[in-house]
């Protein structure tokens, strides 16, 4: 990730405990060395109704949960756009071993947000993984220099078994009525796990739900959402890059979106592989009666490629980028549209694929079937919902005033 200068940067060191990624070939060929054992994992992990923790272990290993993890925490800062490789590459194998590896490598930026204080009590120890709950029901009111959360209740905790703490959202309640949204860190020690993650897909990430029926968190363990969304929290004078500096939300979901694009490439790479097999020493014309399934696999493989691609120059853009007033809103609103563009476009691939892969695709056990379902599951997600990117971006680029950016609210 590229840096700039800035005079007002504090020293914050913390000694290395993973192995450095050199380069985005060597985070490739470590993560490819390990797609037989993610394959392999995937259907007992969705079985158990969680990754395995072995796959988990296994990753932890090769650096690659510090991929953009800044170097004085312990990581190795390559950027966004190897995150998203990374995550991809795990994809094609399992949907779910992606979405926790991009959900907890991706939280490492995250956490950089927040105060000194707190960067340094989380980070400890850098092999420490984070999860989140970015919409968490309660209360949260100002006590003794801190905060008081009651009644916390929240969905979608992904990772929450391999996470040491968690980042939630919420709003504090002041004294004269008025909300104000803002995020905190939580150690797992003070969180309920709720056992009910029963889903169509992405079952073997765990996401179950969470409970704080009372926690006290101190104030260096919270950053506000309106600077999180200026690029002006704490976390900029303790780094260094851009990337720091810039809105929250035109980066956190670069850390899912390989996900699913990855899922969409397994599933071609998959349908492709089945066919050839099936057609190996066939006579000619048998062969030649199947030219319309072999131009579907092109155009599908050509969708999900481009799709990918796109995301990948947008990752690379915010990576290069040496001031966050580089990303104009209307770059801003670009970034959100190719997230759900290329998620939707990659989810109608996958099921064209799907339809033409025949009955025996039905069944459970069939790693077609669990990536069609983890497909359209992941692919369900809020930063990939195709009207709101479509008409936001639209917006900005008319030069009409962009919505507010709101946590939505659960009914």
């Amino acid at each position: 990730m590229a840096s700039q200068a800035n005079a007002d940067v504090a020293t914050l060191d913390i000694a290395g405990r993973y192995p450095v990624v050199e380069s985005s070939a060597d985070a490739i060929a470590r993560i490819r060395a390990l797609l037989p054992q993610i394959a392999a994992a995937d259907a007992e992990s969705e079985s158990a109704r969680r990754l395995s923790p072995h796959v988990v272990d296994a990753i932890r290993q090769t650096g690659l949960f510090g991929i953009v993890m800044p170097r004085n925490l312990g990581g190795s800062e390559l950027g966004f756009a190897d995150l998203v490789r990374v995550t991809a590459e795990i994809g094609t194998m399992s949907g779910s071993a992606a979405w926790i590896f991009g959900v907890l490598a991706g939280h490492s930026w995250l956490i950089n947000l927040f105060p000194e204080q707190a960067q340094r009590e989380v980070m400890d120890d850098p092999t420490t993984l984070i999860g989140t709950v970015f919409r968490l029901g309660g209360e949260v009111v100002e006590e003794n220099g801190g905060y008081r959360l009651t009644g916390g209740a929240g969905r979608f905790c992904s990772g929450i078994d391999y996470a040491s703490w968690v980042i939630i959202g919420n709003a504090v309640k002041k004294a004269d009525g008025r909300m104000e949204p803002r995020f905190f860190v939580l150690p797992k020690s003070e969180i309920e796990i709720v056992d009910d993650w029963f889903t169509m897909g992405m079952r073997a990430t765990g996401s179950r739900s969470i409970k704080i029926d009372s926690a006290f968190i101190p104030a260096h363990r919270s950053c506000s959402l309106a600077d999180m969304l200026a690029g002006s929290t704490p976390g900029a004078r303790v780094h260094e890059g851009a990337v720091y500096r810039m809105p929250f939300s035109n980066i956190a979901p670069f850390s899912i979106v390989g996900a699913p694009l990855g899922m969409a490439r397994g599933m071609v790479q998959r349908f492709a592989a089945d066919i050839g097999k099936r057609l190996d020493g066939a006579e000619p014309l048998e062969v030649a009666e199947q030219s319309a399934t072999f131009a579907r696999i092109a155009e599908i493989g050509a969708e999900v490629d481009a799709a990918l691609a796109l995301i990948l120059e947008d990752a690379r853009m915010v990576d290069e980028a040496r001031d966050p007033a580089e990303i104009t809103p209307l770059l801003g609103a670009q970034i959100s549209r190719n997230w759900a563009w290329g998620v939707q476009r990659a989810r109608h691939a996958a099921n064209r694929i799907f339809e033409a892969s025949g009955g025996s695709a039905i069944y459970d056990g069939s790693a077609m079937q669990r990536l069609f379902r983890d497909m359209n599951s992941g692919a369900q997600h809020f930063a990939f919902t195709w009207d709101r990117a479509m008409t936001g971006y639209g917006r900005a680029a008319a030069g009409l005033k962009a919505g507010a950016f709101a946590i939505p609210k659960g009914k």
